[in-house]
């Protein structure tokens, strides 16, 4: 990693690590004062301009570079719309277009888009963190050509009722204010783009998990002696662990070149072994806990909601693996050779 980008990271960490805490999760609200500080703090930093042209007000960053941040991010739970941010100005950059100085979220899930007169309306899904925005962008299709479209919130918005920790939701717009819109480049995937930060997301967020089962096993006692001294609870453990580094051993194509974030192959990879891994670490924590890891005032639960929510988003593993198994019989190389080049 570039030394400015260790620095940022450092910057990253002392925002989150001063404000971001499970209380935040449990009560975020766009008018309590402990949410404005950290969005004040994050925006006044520019920490959602890492992606964007330094021609264009930002750091002029890469996506390899910002893999520690998202990462780091979902460590923290940070329950804000950050990531989203970034790669929303990221793609507002990729098309020239200046970035925003505050929080936007995005969506590539519509249907029965009409644009009339500056004007856009149609069906919304799926969009995290709505409620504490005033912007959305969005990916969607026009007759055969794919646009992406910054507009202002308005019309009628609906809570998905689910049991998972990052709010999402659908809008019913009518006739909403476009403020920019234009052609997606060709070279852009941007469903590929918002798999691959669910990946590193999730890898993040079992990072954790396994901090708070070390941390559990290592202060709770039964029969006078620390669960970390019971044999299946080390096994339990142990298992988790090796889910996590082989779920980061996966992104390691992602680490190479910034392409492979908008290339399949190198997309379906991390999406299926993060996926595997989220199966195992949810349940295995959870019996590393016991009920304590159920309650909401723990923090466990948080991330093991976030983690199922992100592996089950854009098809879970079993989805992914049929894609990657055409994609290995479309070609001639041997299995090895394949998954390596």
């Amino acid at each position: 990693m570039k030394d400015e980008a260790k620095i940022i990271l450092d910057i990253c960490n002392k925002i989150l690590l001063k404000n971001v805490d499970h209380h935040l999760r449990l009560n975020l609200e766009p008018i309590s004062t402990q949410f404005k500080t950290l969005k004040d703090e994050i925006i006044s930093s520019e920490l959602t301009k890492l992606l964007v042209k330094e021609d264009l007000g930002g750091a002029g960053m890469t996506l390899t570079d910002i893999i520690p941040i998202v990462q780091l991010s979902a460590q923290y739970g940070t329950p804000i719309p950050f990531i989203e941010t970034i790669i929303s100005n990221f793609l507002l950059s990729e098309l020239n277009v200046k970035p925003e100085n505050d929080f936007i979220t995005l969506t590539n899930k519509t249907e029965n888009i009409q644009i009339k007169k500056d004007k856009i309306s149609g069906n919304f899904k799926s969009i995290p963190y709505l409620n504490l925005v005033e912007k959305i962008l969005v990916e969607t299709e026009i007759k055969n050509q794919k646009y992406i479209i910054l507009f202002k919130k308005g019309g009628k918005l609906k809570l998905q009722k689910n049991f998972l920790s990052e709010p999402k939701f659908d809008l019913d717009a009518s006739e909403l204010e476009i403020i920019s819109m234009m052609e997606k480049p060709e070279q852009i995937d941007v469903q590929n783009l918002l798999i691959n930060v669910r990946s590193i997301q999730s890898f993040g967020a079992m990072e954790k998990i396994l901090k708070l089962c070390i941390e559990y096993c290592s202060q709770r006692k039964q029969f006078g002696r620390t669960l970390s001294k019971f044999q299946m609870i080390q096994n339990h453990i142990s298992e988790i662990a090796l889910e996590v580094a082989a779920s980061g051993a996966s992104l390691s194509t992602l680490k190479n070149n910034n392409k492979n974030f908008y290339n399949l192959k190198s997309t379906a990879i991390p999406k299926i072994r993060t996926g595997i891994a989220s199966g195992k670490v949810i349940a295995l924590s959870h019996q590393v806990h016991g009920a304590m890891g159920f309650t909401k005032e723990y923090e466990l639960s948080y991330f093991t909601k976030a983690l199922n929510s992100w592996r089950n988003e854009f098809g879970n593993e079993i989805y992914w693996q049929n894609i990657l198994g055409k994609l290995f019989l479309n070609q001639n190389k041997n299995l090895w050779e394949f998954l390596n080049h």
